[in-house]
């Protein structure tokens, strides 16, 4: 009996306690909307600076793609050097939705791309095997790269330490090896822009 009653103490306690700290909490003045949470810093790379290098791991599909079979690679950045454009597309988390949808659009543009003589690398901090089952979910014909060391994220000025991840944002690469565009945030989410940048770059 004691124990069931302090159980129920117990429990009562932990349900006011939201309350009682929100009472205790300073309130806002009247009239004034609540703080909002400070803007995620910019990325350190800038238009104009050069694409800090990376060698990062994926699983590339080999022979019949019915047969859907792989082999592990790796990709750097400065192989595409004098030959191509790249573009670099930093995401959070495989199969959240923003991400999906993200790299749908992408695959959506592939062949505008293709024509514009651009690689298009998506980097997240998922490991290899995770974004082998994200590629494979959404059948897109890009790589999608494992930066599981987080090392690529940090040298762009990605990396939230507080989650792990790297923020989202999208890097145009010239074949000079040149950041042309930067999208973040939101922006990042359509990548109509960085279609239009890439055109620009094949004609130049």
């Amino acid at each position: 009996m004691r124990a069931s009653i302090a159980h129920v103490l117990g429990t009562a306690a932990l349900v006011a306690l939201p309350a009682i700290v929100s009472a205790q909490a300073p309130a806002a003045p009247a009239g004034q909307a609540p703080a909002a949470a400070p803007a995620p810093p910019p990325p350190s790379v800038k238009v104009g600076d050069p694409a800090p290098d990376f060698d990062l791991a994926w699983f590339a599909p080999v022979g019949d793609p019915k047969e859907l079979k792989y082999e592990p690679k790796r990709i750097k950045l400065s192989d595409f050097k004098g030959k191509q454009n790249v573009v670099v597309a930093f995401f959070p988390a495989a199969f959240s939705p923003g991400c999906t949808n993200e790299m749908k659009q992408y695959q959506t543009s592939h062949g505008t791309f293709t024509s514009a003589n651009t690689k298009v690398l998506g980097v997240s901090v998922d490991s290899t095997w995770s974004n082998r089952a994200f590629r494979e979910q959404l059948g897109v014909e890009f790589p999608i790269l494992s930066d599981w060391k987080r090392e690529a994220a940090a040298a762009y000025g990605l990396l939230d330490t507080n989650s792990g991840v790297a923020r989202r944002a999208t890097f145009v690469v010239d074949k000079a090896g040149v950041v042309r565009k930067v999208d973040v945030g939101r922006e990042a989410l359509d990548p109509s822009g960085v279609v239009g940048m890439c055109k620009t770059l094949e004609t130049q």
